[in-house]
């Protein structure tokens, strides 16, 4: 049974790699049986025709003289006439169409030979060597067709591998994500359903409560937000953007929620202007803050100033930071490098989607850290709108 078991889970695990194996190694094959079968009748066809050559020329040589009808010499241009013998010759002009002789040297052989013309040689061969190119190009054109046709199909059959994998993660990440405020919002209810908290406590709690519904709530908008935005009509607002009072009002927000745990500067200039959608940066903003206070900032600081034609807003934390060469893919979906080295759980939506987010508003988002354990720096632009501009 467990040899039955231990086979079973195999063949789930590699069950399709072997079936794409199989299937390549079988197309190679019939690939290979086709060039040899072309090959094998180009040759062959090459054999009949040099066949059929030799009795057309046995026949020929048989009617030569026979009659005073022209002779194959004459209306066949692939044949000729020639003397075996030394004794000149002169042959009749209808057995050469227009007159033309054979001149041989003397001698009492008058034998006549017919054999095919040296131009008509030629052009067999040159034949000949057409059909073996056209059977080497197509089998070169085919077996490239099918190596391209497999490398594909492997690069999908691994994409298709790899998604499955990171969606198994994602689920297990999604569970986890899911349930934890979930079980924070229950406990605090049946606390206070049983009245075992003092009243003086209660408005703690209920802080508690709303903490965790805000963190559901993100977590159910960002996932909103990734389907949304794989449809590809799917357009952001263009409007104006005044920086400074939406910097302010969104850290007022978030220090109201996160309670007394986090800190949070704003270091904005007054009348600094961005052209994008308000709504969609504020997305960005808070998914920068949740990741930044999820893996271990206390000490926030939120920057904003133009460079050129460019607005910069960045998040600067003070938490476990990460390594340079992660860079890159802490922006990938269901990746989350810095809580594989903390152990903590983490669907990796939060900074793919706000990268999606700023691209569509024709900027960017990136993420920079002097190491593990140093703190990290998110780093978004927007295209710089005029100071005089309206606010949006």
């Amino acid at each position: 049974m467990a040899h039955v078991t231990q086979a079973g889970s195999l063949w789930r695990r590699h069950g399709v790699t072997l079936l794409f194996s199989a299937a390549v190694v079988l197309l190679i094959a019939l690939s290979l049986w086709w060039f040899a079968f072309l090959r094998r009748s180009v040759v062959e066809g090459q054999a009949a025709a040099a066949a059929l050559l030799d009795r057309e020329v046995a026949l020929a040589a048989m009617r030569v003289g026979a009659d005073a009808r022209p002779g194959p010499v004459a209306g066949d241009a692939r044949l000729m006439v020639v003397a075996a013998g030394s004794e000149p010759l002169v042959l009749p002009a209808h057995w050469v169409g227009d007159g033309a002789d054979v001149q041989t040297g003397g001698g009492p052989d008058r034998r006549l030979l017919v054999q095919p013309t040296g131009h008509w040689v030629q052009v067999r061969q040159a034949q000949n060597d057409r059909r073996q190119a056209m059977v080497l190009g197509e089998g070169v054109f085919l077996m490239t067709l099918l190596l391209a046709v497999v490398s594909m199909l492997y690069r999908l059959s691994r994409a298709e591998s790899r998604f499955r994998r990171e969606m198994a993660e994602f689920l297990g990440h999604m569970t986890h994500e899911l349930k934890t405020p979930l079980a924070g919002i229950k406990a605090v209810l049946d606390t206070l359903r049983h009245g075992r908290m003092p009243a003086d406590q209660q408005a703690t709690l209920v802080t508690m409560a709303l903490q965790e519904v805000e963190r559901e709530e993100h977590l159910i908008q960002n996932l909103l937000l990734a389907q949304r935005l794989r449809v590809p009509d799917q357009r952001l607002v263009r409007n104006v953007i005044d920086v400074a009072p939406l910097l302010r009002k969104f850290a007022d927000h978030r220090l109201e929620i996160l309670g007394g745990t986090v800190t949070i500067a704003v270091q904005c200039p007054d009348g600094l202007h961005g052209t994008g959608d308000d709504v969609a940066l504020w997305t960005v903003l808070e998914n920068l803050v949740d990741n930044a206070v999820k893996y271990g900032g206390h000490a926030l600081v939120l920057r904003a100033a133009a460079h050129g034609d460019v607005l910069h807003v960045s998040v600067n934390d003070d938490g476990v930071g990460f390594d340079p060469g992660d860079a890159l893919a802490l922006f990938e979906p269901f990746v989350s490098t810095a809580a594989a080295r903390q152990g903590k759980h983490g669907t990796g939506l939060g900074l793919s989607i706000s990268r999606q987010l700023m691209r569509q508003m024709g900027g960017d988002l990136v993420a920079t850290s002097p190491g593990a354990g140093q703190g990290a720096t998110f780093q978004a632009t927007l295209p710089l709108a005029p100071a005089a501009a309206p606010h949006g």
